[in-house]
């Protein structure tokens, strides 16, 4: 070895050449393993997934009345929400990301350390452990529950659920949904048909944010239906998903978010603003009317915040008057629930009543850009009126968007198409009668109608 070190001190170049071949022969060596364990991934994933024993495995817990659902991947933060409203079902339940936002992290099952070193390792080897994911939650789990971008594997493209995976699930005896949250499914000349108003009207780079192409977006959500058990759609997003079930799965945690009434007062009226993209939310629209009230004289003080972590949006929305959701979209989002869960007035844009449950006891304020600067000087004018209208905001969440009013919903949504034995349907029809009582408890507010109710858009309240 001496002798080798001290030839090597003497002829650099020999040293180098010699070190770049080891070098190179590890490279291939590593590619070929990761390749080799990557092409034995699929053969015994595949195996594993149409086998009758995972098959005979679903079908046992399901006739015990131990039904396991797993909610996933995209890291939106009401996946743990959603996972507790199977629990109260019955179901032992759980949320699953690969990855998180800064906004919020606590997930039952965060993967992300783990998949983030295996793709540092290898990118052919994050792709294994994907698989080996997959796996493990088709012994564990017995319902799915997946957005349109993603599920377990890596998507297949930019938006959109391996159907590998999908007839995996399927084999197995996995029932399978799948879910909109907006750009997932959100296609361009769709969303452009839908009027004036819309997701895409001040949009500064098509094809960046949402899914876009018509044509590919058609193609893929129809291949995704056509293969699982049920796909899911609210708000404007049932424009994009023919044959939808239509239903309300955005929960709110009730018990986490106290109501925190502003009474009637005086001094500026406080208005917060918290969205993720300002162009997808009309916000300009806003800040532009706010600016040509405050040069007439009068007291608006207004706070816009991004990229905060959600307890520090739910504190901004505690002190507000008024919140301020989206002009533009045509549907609420989920700032709308937060802000009526924080009994506060909530200003948004609902293109029709049948977009919301409950029109009639809906409080939102629903306003276009083109009547921003009516509905606010409405709300100058009548302070009075608005811890009602922030009250019944509270009892309209309490009542229909619950974790367990989701539950409800979904509860039904089992009974119609998952083909459960009756053990599990009974525990799912105690769960939709005990919700039915708590929402019975709940009495709306008299005396919170404002003129901008979303009940009255087709009598013409908004163009």
């Amino acid at each position: 070895m001496t002798l080798f070190y001290r030839l090597c001190q003497r002829d650099g170049a020999f040293y180098r050449r010699l070190r770049d071949k080891a070098i190179s022969a590890l490279a291939v060596f590593r590619r070929r393993f990761f390749d080799w364990i990557d092409e034995r991934s699929v053969i015994w994933l595949h195996k594993a997934g149409t086998s009758d024993s995972m098959k005979r495995r679903t079908l046992r817990r399901l006739k015990r009345g131990r039904v396991r659902s797993l909610w996933g991947c995209t890291p939106i933060l009401t996946l743990p929400m959603k996972s507790r409203a199977d629990r109260s079902l019955g179901f032992v339940s759980h949320s699953l990301v690969f990855t998180t936002y800064s906004i919020f992290r606590s997930f039952d099952l965060n993967l992300s350390k783990l998949v983030g070193f295996s793709y540092r390792l290898d990118y052919t080897f994050g792709r294994t452990i994907h698989r080996f994911v997959l796996y493990i939650a088709m012994r564990r789990y017995d319902v799915f529950h997946f957005f349109f971008d993603r599920g377990i594997l890596v998507p297949p493209q930019r938006f959109g659920i391996s159907l590998e995976e999908i007839d995996l699930l399927r084999a197995a005896g996995k029932r399978v949904y799948v879910y909109a949250y907006g750009a997932d499914v959100r296609l361009r000349e769709k969303t452009l048909s839908l009027g004036r108003w819309n997701f895409c009207t001040d949009c500064p780079d098509i094809g960046k944010f949402c899914f876009c192409d018509d044509e590919v977006g058609r193609k893929t959500l129809a291949e995704i239906a056509r293969r699982v058990t049920g796909t899911v759609a609210l708000g404007d997003m049932i424009n994009y998903v023919p044959g939808c079930r239509i239903m309300h799965y955005w929960p709110i945690d009730t018990e986490a978010i106290t109501p925190l009434p502003q009474p009637a007062a005086s001094g500026p009226l406080l208005i917060a603003h918290a969205p993720n993209h300002t162009h997808f939310k009309g916000s300009h629209y806003l800040e532009a009317a706010i600016d040509r009230l405050c040069s007439e004289g009068h007291m608006i003080r207004y706070v816009k915040v991004q990229g905060v972590p959600n307890a520090e949006v739910i504190r901004l929305f505690g002190e507000a008057d008024i919140v301020a959701d989206q002009f533009i979209g045509g549907a609420y989002g989920y700032t709308a629930l937060e802000g009526m869960a924080r009994a506060k007035p909530v200003l948004t844009y609902v293109r029709t009543p049948d977009l919301v449950e409950a029109a009639d006891e809906c409080p939102l304020i629903n306003t276009t850009p083109d009547m921003l600067e009516a509905v606010l000087r409405w709300l100058l004018d009548n302070r009075a009126q608005l811890p009602l209208i922030g009250a019944q905001g509270r009892a309209y969440v309490e009542r229909w968007h619950s974790i367990g009013a989701v539950a409800e919903r979904l509860g039904r949504m089992y009974e119609e198409t998952a083909d459960f034995p009756q053990s599990v349907l009974d525990k799912i029809k105690a769960q939709r009668r005990r919700e039915s009582a708590a929402r019975a408890a709940i009495r709306p507010v008299c005396g919170w109608e404002h003129p901008f109710r979303i009940a009255d858009v087709e009598h013409g309240a908004v163009n």
